[in-house]
């Protein structure tokens, strides 16, 4: 396949993001719900909500996470695990990461457009809040683990997670790829085939591997027993964050897609979704850039 960019379709291929079967209704359903609550923008009731909100379900879970690992790494003495020798979640890192996150939505600003104020908000919430709040998560099951499974286990979960984050992004790029373009790979890369092995390899001896540590605790409950329930909570965490790569690889990327090319195609998809240029760009962006005034909707004039 001609090596193509998720980034250079034309505006007739973007369309076809519209029928992409994995994301499709997600994306259809979020968008109407986001234009709802659109309605109410602007107004003081809005903001102060939206103020509100932002504290209680975005500020409010990270300062939660950052705070229950300062006092579980000060008062470690009861815990079943090694004693914590790192806190990597200290309170600074939290004051720069809600700084790195409000500097960001100052510079979503730039974009206020009336059609792109959707995928605006839609990105503060579910990209760059959730990739703040996994990052926390993972910070501070790493402040407690850290003693247990070493640096070694934790460079060794990490490229795992990585190289699983790689296969599932390709895999999502081909898909997608295919879409705008209507094309399909003829083989798979050696990381597929790789990833194909390593699954067959795990379902083929995971279940025994289970079973035989099982009997393991049966018989030396104090030795396995802490070792298992390491295990279960490192597996709890990785599937974890293989759930997010999934959730934005294959529902949100796709959908912020689709803002991206409104963005590059602004009049081809005011048009094709039949709309006024004040309807499609909003009245204050106009007082801004008066010139899309003379924009034409069917045979109607705005100069």
């Amino acid at each position: 396949m001609t090596k193509q960019s998720l980034f250079k379709a034309s505006f007739e291929e973007s369309l076809n993001l519209q029928d992409d079967p994995i994301s499709g209704e997600f994306s259809n359903k979020n968008l109407a719900s986001a234009q709802e609550k659109e309605k109410y923008r602007g107004t003081t009731k809005s903001y102060v909500w939206l103020t509100v909100l932002t504290v209680v379900f975005i500020i409010g879970p990270n300062w939660l996470i950052t705070a229950l690992t300062n006092y579980l790494y000060h008062h470690s003495e009861d815990s079943p695990l090694l004693p914590s020798v790192h806190n990597f979640l200290p309170n600074w890192l939290f004051i720069i990461f809600l700084l790195l996150w409000l500097l960001l939505i100052l510079f979503g600003k730039h974009f206020s457009q009336q059609f792109i104020l959707i995928y605006r908000g839609q990105f503060h919430m579910f990209v760059t809040f959730l990739i703040w709040l996994i990052v926390e998560m993972n910070l501070f099951l790493l402040t407690f683990l850290y003693s247990t499974i070493k640096a070694t286990g934790a460079i060794l979960f990490f490229v795992l997670f990585g190289l699983m984050c790689c296969i599932i992004v390709r895999s999502r790029r081909t898909s997608l790829l295919s879409l705008l373009y209507g094309k399909q790979e003829d083989e798979q890369d050696w990381l597929g085939r790789l990833f194909h092995k390593v699954a067959a390899y795990i379902f083929k001896y995971g279940f025994g591997i289970i079973v035989v540590l099982l009997i393991f605790r049966l018989i030396f409950p104090h030795v396995v027993g802490l070792m298992l329930d390491t295990l279960g909570v490192l597996l709890i965490w990785f599937v974890g964050d293989l759930l997010f790569v999934l959730l934005e690889s294959f529902l949100i990327f796709p959908f912020m897609l689709q803002g991206y090319y409104k963005w590059k195609y602004p009049e081809e998809y005011r048009e094709w979704e039949g709309k006024s240029v004040e309807e499609w760009y909003g009245k204050r962006y106009l007082k801004k850039h008066p010139e899309l005034l003379q924009k034409k909707i069917g045979n109607q004039s705005y100069d």
